[in-house]
């Protein structure tokens, strides 16, 4: 699936969690709007309920994987940068 706002510039991961971003407002959204009058009605809410905090989840998932990438990324240019220092004279 590619997402019509999908440039250059932007990662798959981003475009998941722009997808997740807009699916977890839907969702809260329609159990927001909706009064369960019915125990069907309830049984479904819980569904949604159950769903937003799955979906919740992932996108918290997908932003600390994100930040763990970013820091060895990090580290590796630390390590470059003393293996640097230590080839100095």
């Amino acid at each position: 699936m590619e997402s019509t706002n999908s440039s250059p510039e932007r990662t798959d991961r981003e475009d998941v969690l722009a997808l997740l971003a807009d699916t977890i407002e839907a969702t809260h959204t329609r159990i927001a709007a909706t009064e369960a009058e019915t125990v069907e009605e309830q049984e479904l809410q819980i569904k949604w309920i159950r769903a937003l905090g799955y979906l919740v989840g992932q996108y918290r998932q997908l932003l600390k994987d994100e930040d763990l990438d970013e820091m060895a990324t990090e580290l590796d240019l630390l390590r470059r940068a003393a293996d640097l220092d230590e080839r100095a004279p």
